[in-house]
């Protein structure tokens, strides 16, 4: 039986509503030799306080004030000492054996990160939702597996959420931390460098990773700052040059062409010289004929007949019109 442990990394502000689910999903395990590292990032809701009443002799809690998410899980990383790392959100949820059957499945390849489906819900992890079935696979072409999650084909793309992940200290160590410079697709950018510098990756199909939605869009994948967008860009960019030993494929094309262009719908109308960039290099790999979903029926009929841009302004539009009735 294996012996390696395993560090969990936790950042974790204001999360007090989730934190003691997150916890007892940790602690009830399958695979005990773990130690569990929080950092907290200055959470004013008492969080930090109900941590230092826990008691365990392989969890650490740590205050990082005000440093962001991607300091949080560096300075974790370098608190740990396990042979495999599992950074897992404060609010998410991992299925009782994931970390058991990950190891397993590690031990036996050299250089591998493993991998496994996320469940996607709003407040029962049984009811969540998952849509990455087809993007996830076992490979001995890490980079094939990423091209094919960003959209080798030009329309259908995916992500892998960060506690879906259990990767080995040795490949982190190559591949670097987390860039603390980034505020959206942090995640991505970090894996993309993970799993370019592993040997394959493992599909673990029997096990879940549940990862939190919020019904007022507070997660990080939903914000539309200039400051997010512009995290955004660079992550693609990062991104491109991590793969760039495949730029003469038409998956490669294919793949940013279509990354560029989803930056270019989320930053349009509000934000047109992000969006002006970022088309702009959509075009250059050969662009993409991808059309969003925007809304509910009008605002596709409205695309349908004027086009996705026209459509996102009589969208935005419409909130202006809302945001100024409920201010009355």
């Amino acid at each position: 039986m294996t012996t390696n442990k395993v560090s969990i990394i936790i950042p974790c502000y204001n999360a007090l509503p989730f934190i003691k689910e997150t916890l007892d999903c940790v602690f009830n395990q399958t695979y005990k030799n773990i130690e569990v590292i929080i950092v907290d990032d200055g959470s004013t809701d008492g969080t930090l306080e109900f941590l230092k009443t826990l008691s365990s002799p392989n969890l650490i809690v740590k205050p990082n004030s005000g440093k962001g998410a991607c300091a949080a899980r560096n300075y974790g990383f370098k608190l740990s000492s396990g042979a495999y790392l599992q950074f897992l959100d404060a609010d998410d949820l991992l299925s009782l054996d994931k970390i058991e059957k990950q190891v397993n499945d590690l031990d036996l390849l050299s250089n591998h990160v493993s991998v496994c489906s996320t469940a996607h819900f709003y407040h029962e992890p049984e009811h969540g939702i998952i849509t990455d079935h087809d993007f996830l696979y076992s490979t001995e072409s890490p980079k094939d597996f990423l091209i094919n999650l960003y959209g080798a084909n030009g329309k259908d793309y995916n992500m892998v959420q960060t506690s879906a992940w259990l990767t080995p200290r040795a490949v982190i160590e190559k591949a670097g931390l987390w860039d603390e410079t980034l505020s959206k697709d942090q995640d991505g950018e970090f894996f993309c460098r993970v799993v370019v510098n592993a040997q394959g990756v493992s599909y673990q199909p029997e096990v879940k990773n549940y990862y939190r939605k919020h019904v007022a869009g507070e997660n990080i994948a939903n914000q539309k700052q200039r400051r997010h967008l512009e995290s955004q860009f660079r992550a693609i960019e990062s991104k491109l040059n991590q793969l760039k030993i495949l730029e003469n494929t038409v998956a490669y094309k294919n793949a940013f062409a279509l990354q560029y262009k989803l930056l270019a719908i989320d930053a349009y109308p509000e934000f047109k010289d992000i969006y002006k960039m970022a088309i702009t290099n959509s075009k250059a790999l050969g662009g993409s004929s991808y059309e969003p979903v925007l809304g509910g029926n009008i605002i596709e009929i409205v695309k349908v007949t004027f086009g996705w841009k026209k459509a996102k302004i009589f969208k935005l539009f419409l909130h202006q019109i809302k945001d100024l009735i409920k201010s009355k």
